[in-house]
């Protein structure tokens, strides 16, 4: 070790032996009062020297700034982006294509086989008729659901439970 070190380490041991010696003093309760008032303080010295705080202005609201005329301000609004569509059969396909994938769920094989072929003026085919039957199954499951959403509604709000049941009800 070098020789300031050493004598470093020798000042802390003879603090810390010359401390032992001394019985310990009763905790101060109240701090003297007299030495505060009448003395600066090292705190009172360092406040002193230190920029007083003082808080910031407040800003300015929107309303009280001037108008700038080169900036249009917009209202605020929500932009709320659409859903995707479904991706559906009838999306997907073509009508016929479509007609004639219904026909093979709907029409058994011998169904098909007798039907094949249909008359122009006097009959319609077997994916119309299947187009016919989709379609008419898609309105009915849409005034159920219409049906189901206005009987909701007629708690809260019952005329616009019965316009509701209007509107479904138009062809």
């Amino acid at each position: 070790m070098t020789r300031p070190a050493q004598l470093g380490l020798l000042c802390l041991a003879l603090t810390v032996i010359g401390r032992a010696d001394e019985p310990a003093a009763p905790p101060a309760t109240t701090p003297p009062a007299a030495a505060a008032t009448t003395e600066p303080t090292v705190r009172d010295q360092l406040a002193a020297t230190l920029p007083k705080y003082s808080p910031p202005a407040p800003e300015p609201k929107p309303a009280d700034k001037p108008a700038d005329p080169d900036v249009l301000e917009l209202p605020k609004m929500v932009v709320k982006q659409k859903p995707r569509p479904r991706l559906t059969p009838d999306v997907v396909m073509t009508r016929q294509g479509l007609g004639d994938q219904l026909a093979k769920q709907k029409f058994s094989e011998l169904d098909r086989v007798l039907n094949k072929f249909t008359l122009p003026l006097f009959g319609t085919g077997m994916a119309e008729r299947a187009l016919e039957d989709y379609e008419r199954e898609k309105k009915q499951q849409l005034n159920q659901d219409v049906l189901t959403i206005s009987k909701a509604l007629e708690t809260s709000d019952p005329s616009e439970a019965k316009a509701l049941r209007e509107a479904a009800a138009k062809p």
